[in-house]
């Protein structure tokens, strides 16, 4: 059975990569490479990375993504 670790009250696990109020760490993953962030932070990590929908998208979110992907614009 997997090791889970489960974050405080109010806050959230995270690598930096990996979020979640609950971890199940797969093999050869520690404990030790997760640390514990606020809701608040969680909640603004996510909205920074959230990307816009198609309906959203401005042709300046376009050519950031071209751009992105290495596709001059």
């Amino acid at each position: 059975m997997r090791e889970a670790i489960t974050a405080s009250e109010g806050h959230v696990l995270t690598d930096g990569h990996i979020y979640g109020r609950t971890i199940y760490l797969a093999e050869g993953m520690d404990a030790a490479q997760f640390h514990e962030i606020t809701k608040e932070e969680h909640d603004a990590i996510m909205a920074e990375q959230q990307e816009p929908s198609e309906d959203e998208a401005t042709a300046e979110d376009y050519k950031k993504a071209l751009e992105k992907w290495g596709v001059k614009a």
